[in-house]
């Protein structure tokens, strides 16, 4: 069993990270019912506010804006559930032809520059969230939505993002220490 050693002190083991994973499943999971269920939400209004607009010609004021609140949901609460599937668009044009090691190290190096980047981003639109929120900042026009929630969906998302990236790293971490353990083994028994 890999264990991540710091001076003298086991801190993590697999067992461990693996524990983590299945929890940080279920939450991304349920982020991404979340996110759905805010496609179903937007789905009524936004067909409300059509049929008023062309057969009574009376649309729904500030529709458009509510929706795109909402859309921020859509993509933010349901981006980790999509990198748990590994199914972020990903150019392998490149790397088809590496061996599987050189395309894991890749994907490490592309999992900390990720967690490095939106580290950041969920530290700023954190920032921005809580300023909404002291402010009591809202929209201009005739429904005034305050601004504070559908920016309080980017961190929290793209916060998950990152212990998702984070988990991805470690586990990949673990992966290479099981290939060079076997490639010593391999070399010794070859001897």
């Amino acid at each position: 069993m890999w264990v991540v050693v710091y001076p003298n002190k086991r801190v993590i083991n697999m067992q461990t990270i693996l524990s983590i994973e299945r929890w940080l499943k279920n939450i991304e999971r349920g982020f991404c019912y979340v996110a759905a269920g805010l496609v179903f939400v937007m789905i009524f209004p936004t067909t409300v506010d059509v049929v008023l607009r062309y057969v009574f010609n009376a649309p729904l004021p500030e529709m458009f804006q509510l929706t795109e609140f909402m859309m921020v949901g859509v993509v933010y609460l349901a981006i980790a559930y999509v990198q748990q599937l590994k199914d972020h668009i990903k150019i392998e044009i490149a790397t088809q032809w590496m061996p599987q090691k050189g395309q894991e190290l890749l994907d490490l190096f592309g999992y900390l520059v990720g967690l490095f980047i939106f580290g950041l981003i969920t530290w700023q639109t954190g920032r921005q969230a809580w300023e909404a929120w002291d402010t009591q900042d809202y929209t201009m026009g005739i429904v005034q939505f305050p601004l504070w929630p559908a920016k309080s969906l980017l961190p929290v998302g793209i916060g998950l993002f990152c212990l998702r990236l984070f988990l991805d790293l470690l586990i990949g971490i673990y992966k290479l220490r099981c290939w060079e353990a076997s490639d010593e083994e391999q070399a010794k028994g070859g001897r």
